[in-house]
This record gives C-alpha cells, structure tokens and sequence, in this order.
C-alpha cells in the first residue's frame, strides 16, 4: 500500500512538472529569434568569347576540382543532388532580372583554409582550368562567400558587389 502511494506521488509529482513546462502563449514564441544555420557558398559563371557571346552549352563538357592539402581533388560525391559541384542553369537564378542565357553555377570547396579561404577548379571543355578563390565571412550561424578571385584577380566583392554572385569569364 505504501509503495503504491508513493508511485502515485512521483507520478503526480512528474505529470506536473510536465503540464507546468506547456505553454499556450503564442506571442511568447513569436518574440523569439529564429535560429538556424544559413550557408551561401555558390556562385555562377557566365562564360563567354571575346565578343560577349555566351559559350556555354546544355551539354558543355565541365569538371569542378577542389583544392584539399595542396592537391587538386576531382569533385565526385555521388550522394549530393549536385555530386559534381555544379550544374549548368539559366542566369535567373543568378540574378532576379537576369537573361535566358546559361551559366554554371558552382558550389565552391568546403575545404577551408586557416585564412577563411578555399579553391575550386573548374575546367570547361578544352579550355584552360579557371582558378577561383573564395574568402568566407564565417559567423556562428552560417558561412557566406565574402570576396571572389579569378586567377588571383578580384571579381567579386560583397561589399561593392552585395546582389548577384555572377562573374564572367572570357575564353
């Protein structure tokens, strides 16, 4: 009997703690900041010979290799949408008023240096391989590309450049 009684207390005991912690207060939640994890690490290219037509096809052979310990390492990671680290679209998703025309967009190397920075390689086709560098803002929510080097040449900056993440590349 008293064993039983004290099951009783303890469960009691536990239901209002329980029913003590429930809230029906939805403005309580609403003044709540959201939290979660944002990542913006993709860019696109735009490419295009030296008249300013775009060269690129539906079908354009392309390779992406990221830079990991010095070494170039072909992008191959089959259990991704993108396995690749890329995939050839239309500019719109680049740039809201942006036109018709392909672009690649590219997912850059999540090996990441000690500066903040990583290297992706993309190869299009019988052209020289492209050299892009990326430096991330990283902060403790998220990872965004900060700044964008072609060849060691700056391209894009989010500080002169915020919108679009679009460069072109001539060939």
């Amino acid at each position: 009997m008293k064993k039983q009684f004290c099951s009783y207390v303890v469960l009691s005991l536990l239901l209002g703690f329980f029913m003590s912690s429930c809230t029906d207060n939805t403005d309580a939640l609403q003044d709540r900041p959201i939290k979660g994890v944002s990542f913006n690490t993709i860019f696109f290219i735009e490419y295009v010979n030296a008249d300013g037509t775009n060269i690129l096809h539906n079908d354009s052979p392309i390779e992406v290799f990221y830079e990991k310990n010095g070494i170039a390492e072909k992008v191959e990671r089959l259990y991704l949408a993108y396995p690749y680290g890329f995939e050839i679209t239309g500019q719109q998703e680049a740039i809201p008023d942006g036109s018709g025309e392909l672009c690649v967009k590219v997912f850059a190397s999540d090996y990441y240096s000690e500066r903040k920075t990583s290297t992706t390689f993309i190869k299009l086709g019988d052209y020289t391989v492209d050299t892009i560098q990326c430096l991330f803002e990283m902060i403790p929510n998220g990872i965004y590309i900060y700044k964008i080097w072609h060849n060691g040449i700056l391209v894009w900056d989010r500080t002169t450049k915020p919108s679009s993440l679009l460069i072109q590349i001539i060939k």
